[in-house]
């Protein structure tokens, strides 16, 4: 079989120093069976940035650098986002497109598109070429705006949706989230995967070219960016978008994401390993939660329950988990009758505790007493001290009757209980100063009594 031989191409208008290490990265992607060139677009307005494709472009001697004489104006930035003038959308859609054509022209098998904020595992080209697909992508993940969940730059369809298109049927807010978070999850497991939009570093062959894709405007088309309008034109072609999750680029979107380049190239290059989706549902929840995927995770943990999967400390665990995302969700009662279903097959105090705690929350002050009493009178079992939650096996459901008993008028027994509890924690500061609230209390009752 021929080598590939593949055009390399970017509009690039960037700093010197996430320039240098795009550049280097793309040196790494060299492989002896891939035949490369470069095809870069100089948009800077740093002659530091020039110079450095001027040098990269020597060095190669495989690269043509062509200088806009009106460089693009990205626009302003704010609050950690790129916002582009739409003038410059379609200056950047018009660049791409003559890299396709000189791809086209000279005869090359693919054309991979690369943005210069990206950096690629130098195992990149040969996997998206081994997936063997006209236009393929590898993932990358990028938190939008500073503090939020990190999302793909890939999507199911529309403009940005990751929820399955449903024409007919129109789903939740919640249910799309859940659906974004299972796509999501998905795309952390290495492998091969079909999707409705996708950009900036995609491998395009050259079939795919020869049938038309492009970046042009579609002119009755209201979604923002080059790419969109490429992938609407792909599947209007009947050319299907592949992303691969093998070996994940790394997006330098601010300036603060420069610490985690260093850590990305540091990182050892071992050969591939395919990574296997956990077999049960617990641990398929935990690297979900790993993620931050909270609806996708205990959707996965209810199934663990259901299935009743794991030791008991673990069920326990997966309880508790489920009825406090309940409670987030402002579905209180689903969360209690998940406590009672559970108390029937595991007598747990951290059980019994949270249903004391979610009575006194509603100010059943009675109902909370008998719940934290039975959380003491259960018999400790041989796993107690693993416990995620080992003070209710002690303290605390004396401190918790304590303040029942206050709120029901009885001092004395509240007493009672807070001592109970100081001789499990000696040095609890709460309790401590329940007990000088109380012999106050009680002092006055004395003297109103005498």
């Amino acid at each position: 079989m021929p080598k590939p031989r593949i055009l390399i191409g970017s509009p690039i208008r960037q700093t010197p120093t996430i320039l240098k290490l795009f550049l280097d990265s793309l040196r790494g992607l060299e492989q002896p069976e891939h035949e490369i060139d470069y095809m870069f677009f100089d948009d800077n307005t740093d002659p530091a940035s020039s110079e450095l494709l001027a040098q990269f472009s020597r060095k190669t001697g495989r690269t043509r650098v062509i200088r806009e004489a009106n460089p693009v104006n990205e626009g302003q930035q704010g609050e950690g986002a790129h916002q582009w003038r739409e003038a410059t959308v379609w200056k950047v859609a018009a660049m791409k497109d003559r890299i396709l054509s000189m791809g086209r022209t000279e005869s090359y098998t693919h054309v991979f598109l690369a943005d210069s904020d990206l950096l690629f595992h130098p195992a990149t080209l040969s996997q998206l070429l081994q997936a063997d697909r006209d236009i393929v992508c590898t993932v990358y993940w990028t938190s939008w705006q500073p503090g939020t969940l990190a999302m793909p730059q890939v999507w199911v369809h529309g403009e940005y949706e990751h929820d399955p298109l449903m024409r007919q049927l129109e789903l939740s807010e919640e249910d799309k989230l859940l659906a974004a978070e299972r796509f999501f999850a998905q795309l952390r497991s290495p492998g091969l995967y079909s999707v409705g939009g996708l950009g900036a570093c995609t491998l395009i062959s050259r079939s795919a070219i020869e049938r038309g894709v492009n970046f042009r405007e579609i002119p009755n088309l209201t979604y923002w960016g080059e790419d969109r309008h490429f992938c609407v034109r792909a599947a209007a072609l009947g050319i299907g978008l592949f992303v691969e999750t093998t070996y994940p680029a790394y997006h330098i979107y601010r300036e603060e994401d420069l610490a985690g380049a260093a850590e990305y190239r540091a990182v050892p290059q071992q050969p591939k390993q395919r990574l296997t989706v956990p077999a049960d549902a617990h641990s398929r929840g935990e690297a979900m939660l790993a993620y931050g995927y909270e609806r996708a995770a205990m959707e996965q943990w209810l199934r663990s329950w259901e299935a009743r999967e794991g030791e008991p400390l673990q069920q326990v665990k997966v309880v508790l988990a489920l009825d406090a995302y309940y409670g987030r969700q402002g579905d209180v009662g689903r969360g209690r009758t998940l406590l009672l279903d559970a108390l029937e097959e595991l007598r747990y105090a951290e059980l019994y505790c949270r249903l004391g705690s979610k009575c006194m929350d509603s100010g059943n002050w009675q109902e909370a007493a008998s719940w934290f009493r039975a959380a003491v009178g259960t018999p400790r079992p041989e796993d107690w001290e693993h416990s995620s939650d080992v003070s209710s096996w002690t303290w605390k459901p004396y401190i918790q009757l304590c303040v029942c008993s206050v709120q029901l008028g009885e001092t004395e027994r509240a007493l009672e209980y807070n001592e109970r509890g100081l001789a499990l924690e000696p040095t609890h500061p709460t309790m401590l100063s329940n007990r000088q609230a109380l012999l106050s209390m009680l002092g006055k009752q004395s003297s109103t009594t005498a």
